[in-house]
Parts: structure tokens; C-alpha cells; sequence
């Protein structure tokens, strides 16, 4: 979530450091990528992950300002609009989470985010947050992210 200035450098410092994985064994795969209009999502979740010119693409056209949805027309994937793109989230989390190990990234500066945080988490997906904003909400939301019960 969240593919702004943070978001963007994520995405870019992934692709560029694909050689280190390899030689570590590592596949990293990015699914999608969200903002707060919208949701691209990779259109075979299974199997593949969105390839590195698309996401070069994208952080270009969100560093320009652009909307995600703009992204609809490169073939790859899917786009979901909010409310919409919340509910994919969660699917995605319910068909990932415990099989691949999924990931979830917060790169937000929002306290909003921490309702999904708490589900992805109950989902069994780990969360990365790049900003502690969704940890100043009350403090049961916040120890909610800490206590699972997997």
C-alpha cells in the first residue's frame, strides 16, 4: 500500500538489486501495488508477479503524478478502484498469506491503514511498515498487530 515517494524507491530498489536475489536464492515477487484511489494486482496471483518494467512504469507514472488506473491498459494486470481494491486485498491475503508467506508493505503515512494491517495479519501475511503512523491508534488496534493467534 501506498506507492508514493517511499513506495516508489521500494519498488525501484527491488528491481535493482534482482542479481543480489538470484544469487541468494531469493524470489521476490510483487503482486500489487495500491494507493489510495486504487489497486493494480498481477492477473495470475498464483504463479506470477508483476515483471520490473511495469513496475519501473509505475513508479514513473506515480512520480508524475498519474493515477494507477492508468496502468489498466498494459495487459498484465487488474486494476480495482476503492472501495472495491480493500476487498481484493483481503482476498489476496486469504489466498496468499499462509501458503507463500505474502508480505504485506504499508508505505502510508495514515493511521487509517491499521483496520487492514489487523485483517492481512489475521489472514496470515506478515506486514512491513515503512512509517509508525498506524501504530498511534489506540492501543488495543495497535497490540492487535502483535497478538496472532497462528
Amino acid at each position: 500500500m501506498g506507492c508514493g515517494g517511499v513506495g516508489s524507491h521500494l519498488l525501484q530498489h527491488i528491481v535493482s538489486c534482482r542479481s543480489l536475489h538470484s544469487a541468494q536464492g531469493l524470489c521476490l515477487r510483487v503482486v500489487g501495488v495500491g494507493d489510495s484511489k486504487s489497486l493494480v494486482v498481477v492477473d495470475d496471483l498464483l504463479n506470477k508477479g508483476l515483471d520490473d518494467s511495469f513496475l519501473l512504469e509505475l513508479c514513473r507514472l506515480k512520480n508524475g503524478g498519474e493515477s494507477l488506473s492508468n496502468l489498466g491498459d498494459f495487459g498484465q494486470c487488474q486494476v480495482f478502484v476503492h472501495p472495491e481494491s480493500k476487498g481484493k486485498i483481503l482476498e489476496i491475503a486469504s489466498q496468499l498469506g499462509k501458503k507463500t508467506g505474502l508480505v504485506f508493505v504499508d508505505c502510508t503515512a495514515s493511521a487509517d491503514t491499521i483496520v487492514v494491517l489487523k485483517q492481512v495479519v489475521d489472514l496470515g501475511c506478515c506486514v512491513v511498515m515503512a512509517n509508525k503512523k498506524p501504530l498511534t491508534s489506540t492501543m488495543v488496534r495497535s497490540l492487535q498487530l502483535f497478538h496472532n493467534d497462528c
